[in-house]
């Protein structure tokens, strides 16, 4: 829909200082407005999310009323989608990422919670930050790239411990032009020579807060001191602290260790979750293996029982073919006996006759012609003595 160009106010959020809007009016001029306006409902008028530079070069146009498109979005993800558009399409400068971060800071975010917030890393955040911790001459010697961000984020520790050495460093930094690498170099050798202070310091009040650390030698003998020190370190902050400051790290403690509770409370039913559910899974894997052990007993004792049973079939066939044998070889005797016996010398012709049957009839014939083969007896002629059914 259109509205009224003066409905719209530009976003809180918005990071950028320094608006190049000519040729981004020239090109409206000639092709118009490509893309709406995106905003968001704010009282009774609208609050610009996308379309900065657009919204400028069409005041500057003259516009009186302009298309946009509302979207429903908090403000947590307006900060976050209002920087990243912007940072998409054209880095920021120092100061403009400085000064945004300070602002967020000012409505109560921490450097840490920026960073989760707009996926930056902390010690780049931290690094812009710092740079408010200076004077303004420094501040600006930052903005015109006399020396960079990433000086002052190696300078991180430094300044964490003086801003005053610091300051001296960046000094140095710009009137001698030194490089990063340099930068480094320096703020080792100052690292190492605060220790060493810092060591020589550490042992005259050794014998008197942990006696039994006399002499820093091995590794050993600086944790004992460094915990030592630290602990007279805590306990002195906390005396130099007002009523106030007391009692909101006291109650900064309890909620640190409530949530320290809750997460390890959540920590143990997580355990707990995790742990039945790997229990679960165990059981099922044993009941799987358990299932397939079975199967497999089963189809041994089913193959044993099958191999049984075909040695036996095997044996029953063996002593069946050894009683046809024999049952053979008897039939065999007992039809050589036959026929032997039904071979005879004729008393009445003097001849070997055999006696045969053709119907009811019982014939006697000379051998000479009747087979006696195994094959059968041949066709007889028609008997010449004897036709009666008695014997011969």
């Amino acid at each position: 829909m259109k509205v009224d160009i003066n409905s719209i106010k530009p976003s809180p959020y918005q990071p950028r200082l320094v608006f190049e809007i000519d040729e981004l009016r020239q090109e409206i001029e000639r092709d118009g407005l490509l893309s709406d306006l995106v905003v968001r409902k704010q009282g009774e008028g609208y609050e610009l999310i996308d379309g900065e530079r657009r919204l400028r070069a069409l005041n500057a146009l003259g516009w009186k009323t302009v298309p946009i498109r509302v979207v429903t979005l908090d403000d947590k993800i307006v900060r976050r989608s209002v920087y990243k558009v912007n940072k998409i399409r054209q880095d920021y400068t120092v100061e403009e990422e400085a000064r945004y971060f300070k602002q967020l800071t000012d409505e109560g975010l921490t450097p840490w919670q920026i960073s989760k917030e707009l996926s930056v890393d902390f010690h780049w955040i931290l690094a812009h930050l710092n740079a408010f911790k200076f004077p303004k001459y420094i501040q600006t010697a930052l903005w015109n790239g006399q020396i960079s961000i990433s000086h002052l984020v190696a300078l991180e520790n430094v300044i964490g411990r003086s801003v005053k050495e610091a300051k001296a460093i960046i000094k140095e930094i710009i009137s001698r032009k030194l490089t990063l690498k340099e930068t480094k170099g320096i703020i080792q050798k100052q690292q190492e020579k605060v220790e060493k202070i810092r060591i020589e310091a550490a042992k005259e009040v050794l014998p008197k807060i942990a006696p039994k650390v006399r002499k820093l030698k091995t590794a050993k003998d600086f944790e004992r001191a460094a915990k030592a020190l630290k602990k007279v370190a805590k306990r002195k902050q906390e005396e130099a602290l007002s009523p106030e400051k007391k009692a909101a790290l006291d109650a900064k403690k309890r909620r640190t260790a409530e949530a320290l509770k809750r997460k390890k409370k959540e920590k143990q039913r997580l355990d707990e979750l995790r742990i039945a559910e790997e229990a679960k899974k165990l059981a099922e894997r044993f009941k799987e293996k358990e299932r397939r052990r079975i199967e497999q007993r089963v189809k041994k004792e089913m193959e044993k029982t099958s191999i049984a049973k075909l040695r036996k079939s095997l044996t029953n066939l063996k002593h069946k073919m050894k009683e046809l044998q024999k049952a053979k070889a008897s039939l065999l005797d007992k039809r050589a006996f036959l026929l032997e016996a039904l071979n005879f010398n004729c008393p009445h012709c003097k001849s070997a006759c055999v006696i045969y049957r053709e119907g009811e009839s019982y014939l006697v014939k000379r051998s000479a012609t009747v087979s006696i083969a195994p094959g059968g007896p041949e066709t007889p002629s028609p008997p010449a003595a004897i036709t009666s059914k008695t014997a011969h």
